[in-house]
């Protein structure tokens, strides 16, 4: 296979399906190089196994936990334990955001539980000017099937009050245009800190500073979603800001709720699987309800389509039930 040349090479890793080609590009750094450069592997046809997931507390904030399927002959557990990190303490083992199998936890870790790995990312830089007061928010952005690098976005999010030297006021257009990060994007090739800005497609911003301003929501976490070249950012209002990291462009998606109000003991969170973005709502009437949303992006309109909306009354009862025995 030396021997070969690299378009002849090409041809042969194109007649593979997509694991065989997924697997030659570790063989060697030159097929890696060849299959990378003619874009020759679709992630999104790779099958997709999830071996596990953590869980976090939202009142005591313990240790995350690790919940893994069982192992099946011939493949490898997936083990979530932390403890290759030396810390005991919950909190340095807070989950902000994670991405493809990457975890990014406070105090700028970058962790991989599968090959037990980490990193301490530098310190970004101070806001700028007029935005001390702004919070931000991390994105991680990481796609092992494009590139081994990974990218930590800080997003702002409007805090309960404006500082008296914000340059912004209540009635200010939110997110501003052309909307920067502050200059705040880590990217690991680089291993710096660098500036990245974005321009809102359309022109015409969708909120304004006050509509951010939830104080009984303030103090939710709300994660990121990383999906073929675009990242979506939960937003304060729960609108949801897609940014496209191809062409430096968002536009702001309004909110899958319509007339529902969230309450502050209510979870609206974003995930993805291989059909796209979902929206999850979670929230307590009389029984707990769970409602699911599919983003529908396939027309030039995006909008959210109702998959699921399902009552847990059942699940309520056994619970309530097991708690008083």
């Amino acid at each position: 296979m030396d021997l070969l040349p690299d378009d002849l090479l090409a041809d042969v890793f194109r007649r593979l399906a997509p694991c065989g080609l997924a697997a030659s590009r570790c063989v060697r750094k030159a097929w890696c190089a060849i299959i990378d450069t003619r874009r020759l592997l679709r992630a999104d046809l790779l099958p997709l196994r999830l071996d596990g997931f953590f869980c976090l507390g939202r009142i005591l904030h313990p240790p995350p936990c690790f919940f893994s399927r069982r192992p099946s002959p011939g493949r490898q557990q997936v083990a979530g334990g932390l403890d290759f990190l030396g810390t005991r303490d919950a909190m340095d083992l807070h989950i902000i955001d994670h991405c493809n199998s990457l975890l990014l936890l406070d105090f700028g870790r970058l962790v991989n539980p599968t090959t037990r790995q980490w990193a301490r990312l530098p310190s970004s830089p101070h806001p700028s000017t007029g935005m001390e007061d702004f919070y931000d928010n991390y994105g991680l952005v990481y796609d092992p099937m494009v590139s081994p690098h990974y990218e930590v976005f800080l997003i702002p999010t409007v805090p309960a009050r404006l500082g008296s030297s914000s340059r912004f006021k209540e009635d200010s257009e939110w997110p501003p245009s052309p909307y920067s990060t502050h200059g705040h994007v880590f990217s690991s090739r680089s291993w710096r800190w660098e500036e990245r800005s974005f321009v809102l497609e359309g022109g015409v911003a969708v909120a304004t500073i006050a509509d951010m301003m939830l104080p009984d929501r303030q103090n939710f976490e709300r994660h990121t979603v990383y999906l073929r070249g675009a990242l979506y950012v939960h937003c304060q209002d729960d609108s949801v800001m897609r940014i496209n990291l191809l062409n430096d462009k968002f536009q702001m998606i309004k909110s899958p709720l319509e007339s529902e109000v969230v309450g502050e003991d209510d979870v609206l969170n974003l995930g993805k699987s291989e059909k796209g973005v979902y929206c999850a709502l979670l929230w307590n009437d009389r029984w707990p309800h769970c409602r699911v949303w599919l983003l529908n992006e396939s027309c030039d309109q995006t909008e959210w389509a109702l998959k699921s909306n399902i009552s847990l009354q059942a699940v309520g009862a056994k619970l309530s039930l097991f708690c008083s025995e």
